[in-house]
């Protein structure tokens, strides 16, 4: 048997097991996400020391001279993100637990910032600068006006999203929070986008599941009538 063929029954085993699954919860589906679940981590841990852990080690131990003739900024700056790495790993414990959180919040907070400030400097105000100035201005009569109701819808859907989550609400009976009377009809049409956008992603991976699905259906049926009838051959059948 061919390694083409030894990977592809391995891969047709694995995936009748998850189809398993159809036939409800069983100790043979559970088995594939475990195999999954550690191939996931061992490859994410293998990539994680050889690109990441190993390099940065590597040019902390190039730096040391440097610390040694007085220059010690190149020393510290690849030393910080190895001890917030410890302290990281420190969590690991209850008992060191603690000493982690610093590493923690930091982490999580540059985190949180650079995802907000890319999402406005890389995705919000290319996309508003992109509608206006390109396809208005590239328009001529009915297509610039369609182009600029697309706009001005996509700016109004936009600021009604942000005013939802507006929090001003006033103190109402039992100590529950009221928002302003001015405020419901925007909330409310706010959440109406809201849900259209949640729709359109849950049908967005619906159609992308739909597709693994055929996809793997196909190789199902390429397996039996391609690789099934040579792996008998070869064994004699």
């Amino acid at each position: 048997m061919t390694p083409e063929l030894a990977g592809s029954s391995i891969a047709f085993l694995l995936t009748v097991l998850v189809f398993s699954y159809l036939l409800g919860d069983n100790p043979l589906y559970r088995l594939v996400l475990h195999v999954f679940v550690g191939v996931s981590a061992g490859y994410a841990a293998t990539v994680a020391i050889q690109s990441v852990l190993l390099p940065r080690l590597g040019r902390l131990a190039a730096t040391v001279p440097g610390l040694l003739g007085g220059d010690p900024v190149p020393f510290v700056f690849d030393l910080v993100p190895v001890v917030l790495g410890v302290l990281i790993l420190l969590k690991v414990s209850p008992t060191t637990a603690p000493y982690g959180n610093a590493a923690m919040g930091f982490m999580v907070g540059v985190g949180a910032a650079a995802a907000v400030g890319g999402a406005v400097s890389g995705t919000l105000f290319p996309q508003v600068r992109a509608s206006w100035g390109g396809s208005i201005a590239n328009a001529g009569g009915l297509q610039a006006l369609e182009a600029l109701g697309n706009t001005a819808l996509m700016l109004l859907a936009t600021v009604l999203v942000l005013m939802y989550f507006f929090y001003s609400g006033q103190p109402a009976a039992a100590g529950s929070g009221q928002r302003p009377p001015w405020l419901e009809p925007v909330a409310a049409a706010g959440q109406f986008f809201i849900t259209v956008a949640l729709a359109a992603l849950y049908a967005g991976a619906l159609a992308a599941s739909l597709a693994l699905f055929v996809e793997r259906a196909a190789f199902l049926f390429q397996y039996l009538t391609i690789a099934a009838p040579q792996i008998l051959a070869a064994l004699g059948f």
